[in-house]
């Protein structure tokens, strides 16, 4: 499955004439689960799909976006570590580690913990680049990494079913009682209106303000994603 997450581009020369960006480098799914309970690591594989050699770097953030590799500290281990320059058609396997430092805490156990695995493919300069002003461009991509501690009461594929919906005043809430995180990908009331969603963590309770005009819906239909980042549907009632 070819990623369509989202991306970030930076500039990295000044130039006069901007290509389209587009990451020659892709990744295998959009999500990364590391199960404990089948051991230690999970395998994360890229494929330079484009026609010209590229250029990658991967590191692992907490959650910042903006944080630099070299700042960034997590209880994962990458191999390899060091950039990495991928021929056309040529894949490479990363292996992420779950190895805290003695000097930190470990993850929670009763819960599943986010992070974020980022490939940055950095495009090479083109051969007649000589005496002209070019603009290139290094496009990121950051997925969604689950650490899923061995152990947890019930499934992930079953979290979204347990999410819990209520009415308070104007406001959706919705409460997640699973130890697992549960992507929403969209909601739609029962006017066909819909609201915009994100990731509800273990445990979290979050508040959707309804769009304008629109009344308190009896039942909600939403779409969450898979471990494989595959859209699945439900509906659920709306407690009073």
């Amino acid at each position: 499955m070819k990623l369509r997450a989202e991306a970030w581009i930076c500039a990295l020369l000044a130039v006069s004439v901007a290509p389209p960006a587009s990451a020659a480098v892709t990744l295998q799914g959009t999500r990364i689960v590391h199960d404990a309970s089948k051991g230690r690591d999970v395998t994360v594989k890229a494929s330079n799909v484009g026609e010209l050699p590229a250029m990658t770097q991967v590191w692992i953030d907490d959650g910042d976006s903006q944080s630099r590799p070299e700042n960034v500290r997590t209880p994962f281990r990458l191999t390899p570590a060091e950039p990495r320059l991928l021929q056309p058609k040529q894949g490479q396997a990363y292996r992420v580690t779950y190895a805290p430092r003695p000097s930190e805490a470990p993850l929670p156990t009763d819960r599943e913990s986010v992070f974020y695995f980022n490939l940055l493919d950095i495009p090479p300069k083109p051969s007649d680049a000589s005496g002209k002003n070019l603009l290139q461009f290094a496009v990121r991509t950051r997925v969604k990494l689950f650490h899923r501690p061995a152990g947890l009461p019930g499934n992930a594929r079953d979290a979204a079913a347990t999410l819990q919906w209520s009415a308070d005043g104007d406001t959706l809430q919705v409460r997640n009682p699973s130890a697992y995180h549960v992507t929403l990908s969209t909601l739609t009331l029962a006017d066909g209106s819909s609201v915009e969603v994100d990731m509800i963590a273990p445990g979290a309770q979050v508040r959707y303000a309804l769009p304008e005009g629109a009344t308190m819906p009896a039942t909600v239909a939403f779409k969450w994603l898979d471990d494989y980042g595959t859209p699945r549907e439900a509906e659920a009632r709306v407690g009073r």
